[in-house]
């Protein structure tokens, strides 16, 4: 995917086919290793390889993943990678195969739970770090900014957003970007952009007399 190019808006047998959490990890493996076999992800995440193989063909059926023939090493070596550099949810009415939104809700459900699990992973990581009990460099970093902001004006901020992994991972591809250590050391980062309106925080706690939100 270039970098000119947008997000991939998901389809319903896409949300269906990541419905499964281990194709969802399979997915962002893939995606991070930009290509690679099954045996290869099977190493990655410690898994038999033909249960990743398994997966990887219901995601090829969902269209999400995409044989590489030219990195093979013959007719029989199936390589793959991602079909897009990312994703997004759309606008409402998109998928006329879920007007009532179902599918999608039931995905966003599991965003939200794979998410408090990354995010609680990275406070219990951060607080041992910053207590000594863990050395080296942080694992995790949490980066917060708030702006006054027009609907179009977030538009063009989510714009902007889009571009900046596609970015550097090309350059990193490139060898663009200066590292004091070698390629084997690498591991998986995620990166997670949420932009969300403060008015939702309310609206969310609207109905809530509790003794933090009296009002």
């Amino acid at each position: 995917m270039s970098n000119n190019e947008s997000p991939v808006t998901f389809t319903t047998p896409m949300l269906k086919a990541i419905a499964n959490p281990l194709r969802r990890q399979i997915l962002s493996t893939l995606s991070a290793m930009e290509s690679a076999r099954a045996a290869d992800l099977a190493q990655a995440l410690d898994i038999p390889a033909n249960k990743v193989s398994f997966h990887l063909r219901e995601l090829a059926k969902a269209q999400m993943i995409v044989e590489v023939p030219e990195l093979a090493r013959d007719k029989r070596d199936r390589v793959w990678k991602s079909a897009a550099e990312a994703y997004t949810t759309g606008e409402v009415g998109q998928r006329e195969d879920d007007p009532s939104g179902v599918v999608m809700d039931a995905y966003l459900g599991q965003v939200v739970n794979d998410e408090q699990r990354r995010l609680q992973a990275a406070m219990h990581h951060g607080a041992r770090h910053y207590s000594g009990e863990e050395a080296g460099e942080a694992k995790a970093r949490l980066m917060s900014s708030d702006l006054m902001l027009t609907m179009d004006e977030m538009r063009e901020l989510i714009s902007r957003l889009e571009k900046v992994i596609p970015a550097f991972r090309e350059d990193l591809k490139n060898g663009k970007i200066e590292s004091s250590q070698p390629a084997e050391e690498r591991e998986i980062w995620h990166v997670m952009t949420l932009l969300n309106a403060e008015s939702l925080l309310n609206e969310s706690h609207q109905g809530d007399r509790s003794p933090q939100n009296p009002k």
